[in-house]
């Protein structure tokens, strides 16, 4: 591809359509890495934007169009033949009937990268649904049972009516990950324009990018009793202090004891032989004892002691905050994650981040502009889209965007081996650098190494080191997860590997962000929800924390880091310089709370507020049938056909959205409960009302298998173990493809050495020496160390 002088994707044109969540959240991650971008508002929408507004569409021009007139879609196809990228998020068909269609915009430029992010794919038998966030959480069990979730902790403690029943989760899952997949395949398709100077379609339906929110947690399904093996120390997650606060922590034996340690009380409890100081271990004969004495110890004192002392003692521990509390703490606003901006309308307010770090002279985000100003978009002069716009790429041979990339991968857990194995599925050489004694799962290993070469070295020694920084001179890209003091004592440190390779675009995935107080805490998907106030926000009002039914955050952060490296790579080009960039999980926190904690910022009752364990109001929420569960999503206005079409009086005079448990939300529960879940989403689809059963997760899978999203592994007891996948449709020129397991991890150490250029007899060396683990000498995976 061409050298890129420009940073980040400064002279890209982006025209976005987008409305509601994952449109306008697509584009704003391409704003904010740089691009240019208008967001068109219809004449409904630019008289009452909404308090989201103020986060979804910083950062961005303006234009208003009324598509229904002739000159609005005249005004739409100018600007549209004058765009790199056009992003909508209708259903399908709409587009085309407008005549703003990927087939009409591409046949008259084929440099555009069209992107679509319907609810349902067109050729998807839910394709005529309205897909309402709720509507596309029931197609993907996306709403599960407590008992099903993911935490213990949870399961246990947390007070609902009917443990049973679907719980609902205000966070807007699919849309967001639509959002990311879709922001991620449309710089790929940039990246292999440059090299076929040929667009293409990208089309990511939300449905299937959640396949990439079920990360671990498939793998996860057919262990018996989770994850819980001997290196746990403690089974629950979550403690209660002396002020009532929480904590969260990470209940590894490795953990645990050097915190008692810094409480004080270590060596008593090895005195009455709990623990091992030294070997950082337990007598897991007395794992009751332990678990009942450490509850004491928490509640004597309080959640702030706590998390104070466990940041000193470097432990992942969190304080359980409020969204609030997060928004407002220093770390968030130092790091990036929140940042306060001067919105003409609601004045200074505290709104989420970027969710990524670029280096570079990229603008930081700006406010919004309100419906009405053009921003010059229509001007003839510089910076209007009117003027010419970057010359077009020379053609060539396509192939995948990122064929003859090498990656490195010297990451752990979860975020940043998804970032590393995201670049793979978009064809990137990647090289998997795992520890002698890696601390893996073989619960959740499968999809997170597809497609990579591994190799295990003993990094803190001088020759594992030295072999380090050999594969890194090669490279194009690092991904690495460890704190910065890690990162120093293993030799892969920034500043040090910029120097030896400084085209090297360094992806740092970190638990709380680059900067800040935090910047070398560590911390993990529960802790980072908890200090972010996510968990809060989930099970607050059950009483306890809850985490998501998936495991949204590392997979979240990971598909942000991946974002970042094709950022870095676009503006890298052949001959550019790398930079350093990265993602943490509190950003990646922070973004999927984004809708809640903008509408927050701007008024006192936020929609938390009124929502219950079912849904956000009577016409949007989760109701029983005769066999099962499913989802209404009603709109407002289709209120008095819903009770028409049940046969139903009116509702009780509620004013404004009926409470999910209010007098309408009764009398429509007890309708439903007299027919079967199918019956009823029918009928109501009849009179137009979008509704769709519940499903299992088994049955989602069967659904994303059907849309060839997922992938099956053998699994302990001969039991199918079922992966996430990637849509292979998503680009219609140079689609991702989920590459092969890699077999054992350290299989392929021979071949990477020998093109290092290591003689047999070196690597056999090294081998003896225990600086590399060959094939026939690999240690054995652990449950989770």
């Amino acid at each position: 591809m061409p050298e890129s002088s420009s940073p980040g994707l400064t002279g890209v044109r982006v025209l976005d359509f987008g409305h509601r969540i994952a449109g306008p959240l697509a584009a704003l991650l391409l704003a904010e890495a740089g691009a240019d971008v208008v967001h068109v508002d219809s004449p409904e929408a630019a008289r009452a934007p909404g308090p989201a507004d103020a986060y979804l569409n910083r950062s961005k021009r303006r234009i208003t169009l009324d598509l229904k007139t002739a000159a609005g879609r005249a005004t739409a196809l100018d600007l549209a033949g004058r765009a790199d990228v056009v992003i909508e998020n209708f259903r399908p068909g709409v587009m085309d009937r407008l005549g703003l269609g990927a087939g009409v915009l591409r046949a008259a430029d084929e440099r555009l990268v069209y992107c679509s992010l319907p609810g349902f794919a067109p050729d998807d038998a839910n394709a005529p649904l309205a897909a309402w966030e709720g509507i596309l959480h029931a197609a993907v069990a996306g709403y599960r049972p407590l008992s099903q979730h993911w935490d213990p902790t949870g399961r246990a403690r947390a007070t609902v009516a009917d443990r049973e029943a679907p719980l609902f989760t205000p966070i807007t899952t699919a849309s967001n990950f639509g959002a990311l997949m879709g922001a991620v395949s449309v710089v790929m398709a940039l990246i292999a324009r440059r090299r076929s100077g040929r667009g293409q379609t990208v089309r990511v339906p939300l449905a299937e990018a959640f396949c990439e929110a079920y990360s671990t947690m498939l793998g996860m399904r057919v262990y018996e009793n989770g994850l819980m093996g001997d290196a746990h120390m403690l089974r629950d997650l979550t403690y209660r202090c002396a002020d009532g606060g929480m904590i969260d922590l990470s209940p590894y034996a490795k953990f645990v004891v050097p915190l008692l340690a810094a409480a004080g009380v270590a060596e008593d409890w090895q005195a009455a032989g709990l623990i091992d100081i030294a070997e950082r271990s337990f007598a897991p004969e007395r794992r009751d004892e332990i678990m009942t004495s450490f509850a004491e110890l928490v509640r004597g004192r309080s959640a702030a002691w706590w998390d104070r002392v466990a940041t000193e003692a470097e432990v992942p521990v969190s304080r359980v905050r409020t969204p609030a509390e997060w928004m407002a703490c220093p770390q968030a606003t130092e790091s990036g994650a929140a940042i306060a901006l001067q919105d003409p309308a609601a004045g200074r307010i505290l709104l989420p981040g970027r969710g990524f770090d670029l280096a570079g002279a990229i603008p930081p985000p700006r406010p919004r502009d309100l419906p009405g100003r053009d921003g010059g978009v229509l001007a003839p002069g510089p910076g209007g889209w009117l003027s010419p716009r970057s010359a077009p790429e020379p053609g060539g041979a396509s192939g995948p965007p990122l064929e003859g990339v090498r990656a490195i991968d010297i990451s752990q857990a979860v975020a940043g081996p998804t970032t590393a194995r995201l670049l793979a599925d978009f064809g990137a050489e990647v090289v998997k650098v795992g520890s002698t004694v890696p601390a893996v799962t073989d619960g959740i290993v499968g999809h997170l190494h597809r497609g990579k070469r591994t190799i295990l070295l003993d990094g803190r020694s001088e020759a594992g080191e030295r072999l380090t920084t050999d594969l890194v001179r090669s490279a194009d890209v690092l991904v690495t997860n460890f704190t910065p003091k890690s990162q120093e004592r293993y030799g892969i440190g920034h500043r040090r590997l910029q120097a030896v390779n400084r085209r090297l675009v360094h992806c740092s995935i970190s638990a709380y962000g680059s900067a800040g107080p935090w910047a070398g805490r560590r911390g993990y998907e529960n802790q980072c929800n908890a200090a972010t106030g996510m968990s809060w926000r989930y099970g607050a009002r059950f009483g306890w924390t809850l985490y998501q039914p998936t495991p949204i955050n590392d997979a979240g952060t990971g598909v942000l880091g991946a974002f970042a490296v094709a950022v870095a790579l676009y503006s890298r080009g052949d001959d550019g310089d790398g930079v350093r960039v990265g993602a943490s999980l509190a950003q990646a926190s922070t973004l999927h709370q984004g809708v809640h904690l903008a509408i927050e910022a701007q008024q006192a009752t936020g929609p938390d507020t009124v929502r219950s364990e079912h849904g956000t109001s009577a016409l949007d929420r989760l109701y029983r049938a005769e066999d099962g569960w499913f989802f209404l999503a009603a709109r407002p206005d289709q209120s008095a056909a819903l009770l028409s079409a049940l046969s139903l009086p009116d509702g009780g005079g509620e004013q404004g959205p009926p409470d999910p448990a209010g007098p309408t939300a009764l009398l429509l529960a007890g309708r439903f409960a007299t027919g079967t879940a199918r019956h009823w989403t029918d009928l109501l689809a009849g009179a137009g009302i979008a509704a769709h059963p519940v499903a299992t997760i088994d049955e989602a899978v069967g659904y994303l298998d059907g849309r060839g999203l997922v992938y099956f592994e053998p699994g302990p007891g001969g039991r199918a173990v079922a992966r996430p996948g990637i849509g292979a449709r998503w680009l219609s020129e140079t689609p991702p493809r989920a590459g092969a397991d890699p077999g054992p991890i350290g299989s392929q150490a021979v071949e990477i050495l020998a093109e290092l250029g290591l003689s047999a007899a070196e690597t056999a060396e090294l081998a003896e020496a225990d600086v590399v683990s060959l094939p026939g000498r690999l240690p054995k995976l652990t449950r989770l160390t």
